[in-house]
């Protein structure tokens, strides 16, 4: 249930006085300005010692040393039920959190106001917009303030809060106070500008994740089948087992191809001829097993008779069931994927059609781009090869593949995907 109330960032947006008085820089994914601000205030804090209030999201957005030599009442809004901070990080006694719904916007939200005895600053970062709002301005620190105020509920805190805000009422800030702010900025933009940034190559990094992950599963495979072949498990538990390793198998198959992709500079792919029927047979069942445990249906059509192909059984087969893989978990429940297998002059083409099913709506689960190799469903932390990886390996194979979009007003209206494979020559 949404709560109503705007978020500090709007609130701050929709004061017309507010925006003559706050900087906007609009910064990366990794919300750079964000951090150098503050960086820039703790510099800042540890040069004198602070008295006031903090109000934040999150209870270590300043560092201890900050706390060490400083009186701050820290105040943090929060969806958490429970906020245990560790010994040492915050004087327990004087911090105070605030409960918000987890439907409130403002959780979203990166905040940072300061409020003491020589000069307050509110430094805001939105989910929603790539920026960092900043100002040193009390009447815009006054606006910041307005949108949390109504958020404490509790009479007891709302009480203690007004008489903070009375014991620390909001100055303008003095020409000192903006010089050091400056020097500072100057300072701590220049060394950020200086570190070095250590060259690692994407390859190296997936190598290392994929032994990391295929080697404990291996073993869970390894143990979960052994625990099968006991006659006196029930049947119960024999199917959980079952599903254990079919999510082992498929994890394990997935960074398998992961790994051969990262490999393909290292040795040459020996082509051969190859029955693609039997590859195809052998992998349907498993993806029409695959593919109902996520209620999507998968059909098949295979000409009389398929010449074979030149072509490398083994890593087509990874590659067709990575992109089935892909598939499956590319779209909604409910969907149908068709794949139709015919011959196209030198080639043999295997088509999937993706059907989304229009009476359900909304979108597609989205697919994140994780450097030039990988791609993230940020919904199931799904990871898979992307598509110009996977042309790379059927290039490799002597294939190629296409990928489009069916008209919407088409019978199959999803993605697309066309593999072309060489016959073998005689």
């Amino acid at each position: 249930m949404a709560t109503g109330l705007a978020t500090v960032y709007e609130a701050l947006l929709q004061d017309a006085q507010a925006l003559e008085v706050i900087e906007e820089l609009h910064q990366t994914d990794a919300r750079e300005f964000w951090h150098r601000a503050i960086a820039v205030l703790q510099q800042f804090s540890m040069q004198q010692r602070l008295r006031g209030l903090l109000l934040t999201h999150h209870p270590y957005i300043l560092t201890n040393p900050v706390f060490q030599q400083s009186d701050l009442q820290t105040w943090i809004f929060t969806t958490s039920k429970s906020s245990l901070f560790p010994t040492g990080v915050l004087p327990i006694g004087d911090t105070q959190v605030v409960q918000i719904p987890k439907p409130d916007p403002i959780h979203q939200e990166w905040l940072c106001i300061l409020i003491t005895e020589t000069f307050c600053i509110a430094i805001v970062s939105p989910e929603k917009s790539h920026s960092c709002i900043w100002s040193l301005h009390p009447h815009a620190v006054q606006v910041a303030i307005a949108a949390l105020s109504p958020r404490i509920r509790r009479n007891e805190q709302q009480a203690l809060f007004e008489s903070k805000l009375q014991q620390f009422p909001l100055l303008m800030p003095s020409y000192q106070v903006m010089a050091r702010f400056g020097a500072i900025l100057m300072a701590q933009s220049s060394v950020y500008q200086e570190l070095p940034v250590p060259e690692i190559q994407e390859v190296d990094i997936i190598k290392a994740i994929t032994h990391e992950v295929r080697t404990p599963l291996t073993t869970i495979r390894m143990l979960v089948r052994s625990l099968k072949r006991r006659k006196d498990i029930s049947t119960e538990i024999k199917k959980r087992l079952e599903q254990v390793d079919a999510e082992c198998t498929e994890q394990i198959e997935r960074f398998n191809l992961i790994f051969e992709a990262a490999q393909l500079d290292s040795y040459p792919i020996v082509l051969e001829a190859t029955k693609l029927e039997q590859i195809l047979t052998d992998g349907f069942m498993r993806w029409q097993e695959q593919a109902g445990r996520r209620q999507i249906s998968l059909e098949m059509f295979l000409p009389n008779e398929i010449a074979p192909i030149s072509s490398n059984s083994l890593l087509l087969s990874q590659v067709l069931n990575g992109l089935v893989d892909r598939l499956v978990r590319s779209f909604p429940p409910d969907s149908h994927i068709q794949l139709v297998v015919t011959s196209a002059g030198e080639y043999l083409k295997l088509q999937f059609q993706s059907q989304v099913m229009q009476q359900r709506g909304g979108d597609l689960p989205l697919l994140k781009a994780v450097g030039q190799w990988l791609m993230l469903q940020p919904e199931t932390g799904t990871l898979s090869l992307s598509l110009p990886t996977t042309k790379t390996l059927l290039k490799a194979l002597d294939g190629r593949l296409t990928v489009r979009m069916h008209s919407t007003s088409a019978a199959y209206d999803g993605e697309i995907l066309t593999i072309f494979l060489p016959f073998k020559r005689i």
